[in-house]
């Protein structure tokens, strides 16, 4: 598994270099993470048939930083993710992307790409 360490410690510095504090919460129990964001555009179907094109605002950092109340865990529906931006706290509600809440960003399940969307 030399290669999934290799993968690990080049997303170290990918942190280390575009990476932000967030903070990961699940009820009133949450995590600081340092986390690279991003975007993915996804297809989206309305209630009455409509195709529309939805940006999600994603968050990628390695599975193993994902520990709340020591426990690892992964993402469900209902986490939220907050970002400070400026001072200003803004929180983005863990969605699917009509499938997943998050992906995982490499072969060897070391990384999370964790898809939101600003609600407010």
């Amino acid at each position: 598994m030399a290669l999934a360490s290799e993968i690990t410690a080049a997303y170290r510095t990918l942190q280390l270099a575009a990476g932000i504090t967030i903070r990961y919460a699940r009820g009133d129990r949450n995590v600081a993470i340092t986390a690279v964001p991003g975007t993915t555009e996804f297809v989206q179907t309305s209630g009455e048939g409509y195709m529309e094109t939805v940006e999600s605002r994603d968050y990628v950092f390695p599975a193993e930083d994902l520990v709340i109340s020591g426990k690892a865990v992964l993402p469900e529906r209902g986490d939220t993710i907050t970002e400070t931006v400026e001072g200003v706290e803004y929180t983005y509600p863990v969605l699917s992307n009509g499938n997943r809440y998050f992906k995982y960003a490499d072969p060897y399940r070391k990384v999370l790409r964790v898809y939101t969307k600003q609600t407010a």
